[in-house]
């Protein structure tokens, strides 16, 4: 079965030279100038499985159709990536605690952007696969957590961690190059408790980051934003 992406993008090359680049790489591209075209078109297509989304959109604007993909019982589990041209970190940051799965700054690498997408599928395969029972261990290089026993290995050394800052690792490894800004990570580690200050998640980063040694800059800060897991950051 093909992977369905749905591009909104306004800027006609860009969206001929993405889309022409990805069905090259075997994926199903449907391509719309506006969020009106989007929507218009949308009930008489297969649900895409991602949405590459422009947030500069004549008319309704990016974050306005995402935020109409999340009132959408039928819509809101489609996985979203951010396509901006602004500098302005506040529409990716109100697109990544409305849910959005990555951001991309144009002008960019058609092979970052399909590296990207490799991801989300992969995560989507993983969730929705056969195999239900899904293991919850996770390597990058010497460095083992296993989610199951609640423990983490760094070449065979076993280092001590909190229940928070293992289930802030767990959340990296399982989401890589997923950025979270500091509020999606206090809701999914701290979920509704009250007088937690964003400024904590810093705390436990820069806490995290020391534990891991040498491996502490695959936490990577994205200014502005929050922060992402890169497995393979220098």
């Amino acid at each position: 079965m093909s992977f369905r992406i749905a591009l909104v993008e306004d800027e006609r090359e860009i969206a001929q030279m993405v889309s022409y680049f990805l069905q090259k790489e075997g994926f199903e591209v449907h391509s719309f100038e506006s969020a009106e075209a989007f929507l218009q078109n949308l009930p008489h297509l297969e649900p895409p499985d991602l949405v590459l989304l422009d947030l500069m959109l004549p008319g309704i604007d990016g974050i306005e159709l995402f935020k109409y993909l999340k009132r959408d019982h039928r819509l809101r589990e489609i996985p979203v990536i951010m396509l901006t041209a602004k500098d302005d970190p506040v529409d990716v940051v109100v697109g990544l605690e409305l849910g959005a799965e990555d951001y991309i700054t144009k002008p960019f690498d058609l092979r970052e952007l399909l590296a990207r997408i490799r991801v989300v599928k992969r995560r989507l395969e993983h969730l929705y696969g056969q195999d239900t029972e899904a293991s919850r261990v996770y390597r990058v290089g010497d460095m083992l957590l296993n989610g199951d026993e609640l423990t983490l290995k760094i070449d065979q050394d076993t280092i001590p961690l909190s229940f928070r800052e293992f289930r802030l690792l767990e959340l990296f490894l399982r989401n890589p190059r997923r950025v979270f800004s500091r509020e999606m990570i206090l809701d999914r580690i701290w979920g509704e408790e009250n007088f937690v200050s964003d400024r904590i998640v810093d705390v436990y980063i820069t806490n995290l980051r020391k534990k891991l040694g040498k491996r502490g800059n695959l936490i990577v800060t994205v200014r502005g934003v929050g922060y992402r897991f890169e497995p393979h950051a220098e």
